[in-house]
């Protein structure tokens, strides 16, 4: 059955976003809220770290990755997805946060990933760049080097650049 939830999702981000949102460029140093969508546990384990150092310990940050067969509360999958690819309780709780900031990371692309991003347009969106991903990202840089924390160190030192 994924590949009737993959054919209604790749229908939906084939289709233009119905009303551009505008979005202001979030001051650093105001942002109290970050969502993360990673690659793995461990790799939002590590961004989680490294945003606290270079943010701040206040910031409230919750994290999801793709995963087919991992019980992990931060995983999510197809099976996430009804068969029309309306988000089930897990995503929906995550469509109703309101971060100032969503950082994407993960390399492998998927459709369901780059869904969540689809779905919830409004907040700053920063992450790698990859042609498919430019009308859900605000803020694209090229990855350099293979280390995580170091690519979002990268990341946040472009968004304090350009405030």
């Amino acid at each position: 059955m994924k590949w009737i939830r993959e054919h209604f999702i790749k229908k939906a981000l084939a289709k233009p976003t119905k009303t551009p949102v505008k979005k202001n460029i979030p001051n650093y140093q105001e942002i109290r809220s970050v969502c993360l969508i990673g690659q793995s546990r461990e790799e939002l384990d590590r961004m989680t770290s490294q945003l606290l150092d270079l943010l701040g310990d206040h910031l409230a940050i919750k994290g999801f990755f793709y995963e087919e067969k991992s019980d992990d509360p931060g995983s999510f999958s197809y099976k996430d997805f009804s068969l029309f690819a309306k988000p089930e309780q897990k995503l929906a709780e995550f469509l109703t946060l309101r971060p100032d900031l969503i950082i994407f990371t993960p390399e492998k692309e998927n459709f369901f990933s780059t869904y969540l991003l689809h779905l919830k347009p409004s907040p700053y969106a920063i992450g790698f760049y990859s042609e498919p991903l430019k009308p859900y990202l605000d803020l694209m840089l090229d990855k350099e080097g293979k280390d995580i924390q170091s690519a979002t160190e990268q990341l946040i030192k472009y968004l304090k650049q350009i405030n």
